[in-house]
């Protein structure tokens, strides 16, 4: 049996919907597939058990799923960081690794979503570096790109991860920097001895949040557009400025949500004036008659939240900003970019697998 570790530096850099796209190729070539998330940052309760939000969807949709309860030993709950801080006992490296061994059984490969970065898990004694050692699995490395700077945070972690490294995929990488990326990024950290399998685009779709997921996560009031809980938001723009300005603003990004004051009606008729999926209003004021009309003959949901925009802001930071696969067709869609965009053979064979 094979053990692929998918890790990263830094956060949001795609690693579930690599896993995603990983597990779905390796089960098309025949193989059995067994996955899990050792340390779950998205607590979330499945028939009693609690998991990681990702790890419990992913594990839901491999050809032979694990126990709930085996996918993600160790989940970050506000418990368990006081029970940790607190010198109580919590999961740690043995429960992992008897995680693993009972999954692993009967299975050709097993892939192991590592923590958000390099060090995350670490106070838990199952950070990536732990891992490495507990389950000796090689690692594939999933990283963005900002081609303003040289790739000193990738160059470091695969100095770090040595041997152990299998290569690098590049993710999530705007349409603009695709070329420059492919061009010298991967030539230059060829030329350093590091195995690069190639670069993903970003896809707006595959980072989208739908209208109710906004709703939950603000537990705000919906005045007009209940019927939208469904339709993707792809990303939020904040309106402080004025009209004029809104407008050519707004312009700029489609299939959005518009956070704005209560009050500044001007700003709101100019967001629905473009794409836009939702409005989200803050503060404690009546909204204007004439935008909710107008929100509501146009399908675009309306929220009203009993908070400042920046802490409505910040909420919406939190559930922003990585693939999410839970949409319909999205782990589909990732999959047909990854076997597009990555070497594949390539990247099976540093793995240790020949198939």
């Amino acid at each position: 049996m094979q053990t692929i570790l998918v890790a990263s530096s830094r956060r949001y850099s795609g690693k579930t919907g690599v896993c995603s796209a990983l597990i779905g190729v390796l089960e098309s070539r025949g193989l059995s597939v067994g996955y899990m998330k050792p340390y779950g940052g998205m607590p979330v309760d499945s028939s009693g058990v609690s998991t990681d939000r990702d790890a419990h969807f992913i594990n839901q949709h491999l050809a032979s799923p694990s126990p709930e309860e085996l996918v993600t030993p160790i989940v970050r709950s506000r418990s368990f960081v006081e029970d940790l801080l607190a010198g109580h006992p919590v999961p740690g490296p043995d429960e992992v690794k008897a995680a693993f061994d009972a999954i692993s059984v009967g299975r050709d490969v097993m892939v192991v979503e590592a923590p958000s970065d390099l060090e995350q898990g670490a106070s838990a004694g199952v950070c990536l570096a732990d891992l490495i050692a507990l389950l000796s699995g090689r690692v594939l490395l999933i990283e963005t790109a900002d081609i303003n700077d040289p790739p000193d945070r990738v160059v470091r972690a695969c100095a770090l991860l040595k041997e152990s490294l299998a290569g690098v995929i590049f993710n999530r990488v705007e349409a603009a920097d695709l070329d420059a990326v492919l061009e010298h990024y991967l030539p230059f950290l060829s030329g350093r001895g590091i195995r690069t399998f190639g670069a993903l685009p970003h896809d707006p779709l595959l980072s989208s949040v739908t209208v109710g997921e906004m709703v939950d996560a603000l537990g705000g009031t919906v005045l007009c557009g209940a019927d939208r809980r469904d339709a993707a938001v792809e990303s939020f723009m904040v309106g402080a400025m004025g009209q004029e300005k809104a407008l050519k603003f707004f312009r700029r990004r489609a299939n959005k949500a518009v956070v704005t004051g209560v009050d500044r009606a001007d700003v709101q008729m100019a967001a629905l004036e473009t794409s836009t999926s939702a409005l989200v209003l803050t503060g404690s004021s009546s909204p204007s008659p004439t935008v909710v009309a107008r929100a509501d003959e146009l399908g675009v949901c309306t929220i009203i939240v009993d908070t400042d925009t920046l802490t409505a802001v910040e909420t919406l930071e939190t559930i922003f900003g990585h693939v999410r696969l839970h949409g319909p067709g999205k782990a589909d869609r990732m999959r047909r970019m990854f076997t597009e965009s990555v070497a594949v053979d390539d990247l099976l064979r540093a793995c240790g697998l020949s198939i």
